[in-house]
This record gives C-alpha cells, sequence and structure tokens, in this order.
C-alpha cells in the first residue's frame, strides 16, 4: 500500500491520534466524572461474555481495577477482526489480511481465555452456560457479545446470495472463524459497477439501511461516496469519469441519515447536492428478488417495488440467541431483545452485578467501536465500585463517532452524544478534512490494536 506522507509526518499523525484521536474515541467529555482509576484490592470472579472491541478493552481495563479479581474471558474466535478497516479493504486501500490478528496477541496477562461459545445467562444463580464448560458460576459478569448480522430477515435474502446477481453487503463477516468476504465481495461489486457503466447505458445502483440500531451507522454513506468518487476516476482505479452515467439511491427505514440532528442536516445538504444521487427516507427492505433484480420496501404502510442493477444491503441486527433469550434482555419497549442496560451506569436494570457493554447494549447511542471504547473506560470504575460496595462514580454520556468517508482523501468525524455534537478538536465537525482521513486510513489500525485493546486509550 503506497503511503501519502513521508515517516516524519507520519509519526507526527501519531502523535496526534494518540494524544486527541479519531474513530475510537477521544472526546474529552465522555464520561460524566473525570476517570479517577479506583481500584479494587477485593477478590472475586469477573466472567466477561464476549471477546470483540468491547469485551476485549474492558478486559484489559479490569484487569488493571482489580488486580487480585479472576478474570475469565468467553470468546469461541480464534483471530480478532479490525471491522472498520473493511471500508478501506473495499476501497482497494487494505488488503484483507491487514485486518486480522490472533486472539491470542491481545489477551491481557492474567486473564483466563476460554475458546468457547456463550448459550444461556442464569442471573438468578449467578452462573452462565457454555457449549464445552457447562455452568460457569460469577461474581460479576460483563455482557459483550456484540450483535448478529439477520439477513434472513429480508425475504428472498440470504447469506448464499450476497456476492451473486450483482448483490453486495460489506457487513458479511464471521468473527468466529476471523474471515470477512463482505469486503472482498464489495470490491467486486464497484468493479463491476464500473464496467456496467463503461457500456454506455444508466446503471442503477440502490443501497439499503435497515430498521433495526445499525453497527456501523455511516457505512451506507461511505460506499454511496466512495463508488461515485471511484467512477470519477479517483481512488485506485484510474480511469475516465464517468458518474454521471450511475444513479444512486440511498434507501433508509428512518427518515435520517445519521443519529445526531447537526450531523444529519449537514449530510443531507451534501448528497442533495450529488445530482445522480437521491434518498428514499421511510423505507424499510422486506424482500429481494435476486433474480429480477428488485427489491420491495414497506414505505408507511405501502408496497413499493424499487428495481435496481446493482444492490448492498446493510443488514438487520439483533443481539445473539443466548441474550435475547435470557433474563438479561429487555422484554418491553424501543429496545426488546437487547441488552437491558441503564443507560449511564451500564449496570443491568434489575441484576447489580451484571454489567452490558458495545453493540449489544438497548440503548439511544451509536454502535461503535467509540462508544464501547468510552464505555470501557466507565466500566472500569464502576466494576471496581461495585466491588467495593460503593455508589457507581462513572456516567456515560451517549459518546459515539462515526467517520464518514465523503471521497478518497477526505472524511467528516462525526462525534456527538445524546445531546448532540461532542468533537474533539476545535474545528467545524461538519467539514470533510484530510487529517481525519489519513489518520483513519494510516493510524487507526494500529492504535486499536496496539492502545485500544490493551486498554491503553
Amino acid at each position: 500500500m503506497k503511503m501519502l506522507f513521508d515517516a516524519d509526518r507520519r509519526d507526527a499523525l501519531k502523535k496526534l491520534a494518540v494524544g486527541g484521536t479519531l474513530a475510537f474515541g477521544g472526546s474529552l467529555h465522555a464520561a460524566e466524572t473525570k476517570l479517577s482509576m479506583p481500584s479494587s484490592k477485593k477478590k472475586a470472579r469477573i466472567v466477561i461474555a464476549g471477546g470483540g472491541t468491547a469485551g476485549m478493552a474492558v478486559a484489559s481495563r479490569i484487569r488493571r481495577a482489580a488486580p487480585n479479581a479472576q478474570i475469565i474471558l468467553i470468546t469461541p474466535n480464534d483471530k480478532h477482526l479490525y471491522q472498520p478497516g473493511q471500508v478501506f479493504a473495499a476501497a482497494g486501500l487494505y488488503r484483507d489480511s491487514d485486518n486480522v490478528q490472533p486472539t491470542s496477541s491481545m489477551l491481557p496477562d492474567g486473564v483466563r481465555w476460554l475458546k468457547e461459545s456463550v448459550l444461556f445467562f442464569d442471573p438468578e444463580s449467578n452462573s452462565l452456560k457454555s457449549d464445552k464448560s457447562g455452568k460457569i458460576v460469577y461474581d460479576f459478569l460483563i455482557v459483550a457479545l456484540g450483535c448478529e448480522y439477520n439477513y434472513e430477515a429480508i425475504e428472498g435474502l440470504d447469506i448464499s446470495a450476497i456476492g451473486r446477481n450483482s448483490v453486495a453487503s460489506l457487513y458479511l463477516n464471521d468473527t468466529v472463524k476471523g474471515t470477512a468476504k463482505g469486503p472482498e465481495i464489495t470490491r467486486e461489486w464497484f468493479s463491476d459497477i464500473r464496467k456496467s457503466a463503461r457500456k454506455g447505458d444508466d446503471v442503477r445502483v440502490l443501497l439499503s439501511d435497515p430498521a433495526t440500531p445499525i453497527k456501523g451507522e455511516g457505512v451506507s454513506l461511505d460506499i454511496l461516496f466512495l463508488c461515485n468518487d471511484m467512477l470519477k476516476g479517483r481512488g485506485p482505479q484510474k480511469g475516465a469519469d464517468i458518474h454521471s452515467k450511475v444513479k444512486f439511491t440511498l434507501a433508509k427505514a428512518s427518515d435520517t441519515l445519521l443519529g445526531c440532528r447537526g450531523y444529519d442536516k449537514a449530510l443531507k445538504k451534501r448528497v442533495a447536492a450529488k445530482k445522480n444521487f437521491s434518498t428514499l427516507f421511510s423505507h424499510e427492505l422486506k424482500s429481494v428478488d435476486v433474480e429480477r433484480k428488485v427489491a420491495t420496501f414497506d414505505a408507511g404502510g405501502v408496497r413499493k417495488e424499487v428495481p435496481y442493477d446493482f444492490l448492498h444491503v446493510t443488514p438487520p441486527m439483533r443481539a445473539p440467541d443466548a441474550l435475547r433469550d435470557s433474563p438479561l434482555a429487555a422484554y418491553e419497549g424501543e429496545h426488546t431483545g437487547w441488552f437491558d442496560a441503564d443507560e449511564r451506569t451500564l449496570r443491568h436494570k434489575t441484576y447489580s452485578n451484571v454489567f452490558g457493554i458495545g453493540d449489544i447494549l438497548g440503548s439511544r447511542s451509536g454502535m461503535s467501536g467509540a462508544a464501547a471504547r468510552d464505555q470501557a473506560i466507565v466500566m472500569q470504575d464502576n466494576i471496581a465500585a461495585a466491588m467495593e460496595e460503593k455508589p457507581l462514580p462513572a456516567k456515560y454520556l451517549g459518546y459515539t463517532a462515526v467517520p464518514v468517508r465523503t471521497r478518497f482523501g477526505r472524511e467528516i468525524l462525526a462525534e456527538y452524544d445524546r445531546n448532540g455534537f461532542d468533537p474533539t478538536f476545535p474545528l467545524d465537525p461538519t467539514e470533510p478534512r484530510w487529517i481525519w482521513w489519513e489518520i483513519d486510513l494510516h493510524l487507526m489500525r494500529w492504535v486499536y490494536f496496539n492502545l485500544i485493546m490493551r486498554g491503553m486509550m
């Protein structure tokens, strides 16, 4: 991969990324209280269910906050995926292998790893059940199982359909095996769109977002903007500008592009300015006829068919069965089926020795690595306090960060919390900048594996 800067300049960017940070959170206002680094010398058995971004980050921090605790991490995956890098892999800027590291290389010292899958939670008996060890008891439990992609919720579409008949999905991966087919499929999809446009016919490209919470909220916008920029001859695939031959339609089940009013307004204006872009709001994808190339939406109770030449799908998302079928899941309201947490303390609303973190949370905040990183900081304080039977001192205010790649070499860093804009740096947060792109592309993967996953940032 060709670097855009010399070593000295990259070193300067690295210092900026470490001191401030990009896509995984560097907000100075993320928690209501300053991180006080309380610790507990008490002995306790702490079980962490899940070893993705949230599970690994919190394991490292809890290890320091509770040095005498027995910490058990339960996750079946040998390999760990850097999922934010899948966009750059699809764009031809990363190799697929760049986003993978052995799970063992990130496991904190003193943390026991059970290479198993959680089957069920039984908080009444302070235990869970795994596929190999059976019953595992705990004093404290941290649920970090993440979310799963439910392609089958769309009639006519399942995993086997992705990569055929001009259907792509960047999200297609297997976190247990540590493999990701989505970037390769999407990379080929980009190339096929360009080949089709060269033939001279107008090409219809449809992108769809679901009604469920979305992990990686800005991915459809990334695909939209980067594909259009590729057609202009930018990026790794150089060539003539043929973008006017491609008509893009972004269908959203909601009426927003991003979950923050200020960013949503700015992005809607940017999308509207593109002559070959259109949007369909309040359109939920219900079925796909992959042979006829027709997508059917529920548009406010009205069935609407939309023909396409190429389709990119962001799948509906849900919590894994182990959580959904347990007493830890919310059983009513907007977060039904997700972990039933207090959004500020991350403690379960019913079981005081159980906490949740990351994508599995029933929360108004975004599903992102930035959110998980800030939640891990809050968790570090709150678990130590809970062990000491003290009030929980730290509060998560809903900080998240969504990088939106508006073209090759430019990116909006959308940082916000429940109150709106929450930028780390005093710059217009709605303006695409080269600095965010360069940090994201060249440094954040290193920061992720070497600092965030080790609880150092």
